[in-house]
């Protein structure tokens, strides 16, 4: 090949690889530049409660990574515990709540229920208790 057909298709080559590139971003992120969540406590005793009672109780976290933390989903073990959670990330250093409410109606006895938090940080997953006693 000339030395023409060759610069022409190095140059048409890199246009190529140009084209194809823009618009996407690449983001790396290194193990010490990752999110990770902190929970002030991971398990919260209600105590006696009666009855027909909405327990609710917020469990605090931070942020203590290098990078925004992402809850992707809280799961409840069954329909009388909801979850409330803010779907924004939350910056490095900065402090947030998980609000869950156990609806105690026809739940008579001990309860124990865990929680689980799926998250973008480090460990990926963490755990959530509430727990107690309904009285009629």
């Amino acid at each position: 090949m000339t030395r023409q057909k060759i610069l022409s298709l190095v140059l048409i080559l890199i246009s190529i690889s140009s084209f194809s590139q823009s618009g996407k971003k690449k983001i790396t992120l290194y193990a010490d530049e990752q999110s990770n969540i902190k929970f002030n406590e991971k398990i919260h005793d209600f105590g006696k409660i009666t009855e027909g009672t909405k327990a609710t109780y917020e469990f605090i976290y931070t942020n203590n990574g290098k990078a925004p933390l992402i809850i992707t989903d809280v799961i409840t073990p069954c329909s009388c515990t909801s979850p409330d959670w803010s779907k924004e990330p939350l910056l490095p250093g900065k402090s947030s709540k998980i609000k869950v409410v156990f609806d105690s109606k026809n739940k008579p006895g001990t309860f124990n229920k865990t929680i689980t938090v799926k998250h973008n940080g480090a460990s990926g997953t963490e755990y959530l208790i509430i727990k107690g006693v309904v009285s009629n």
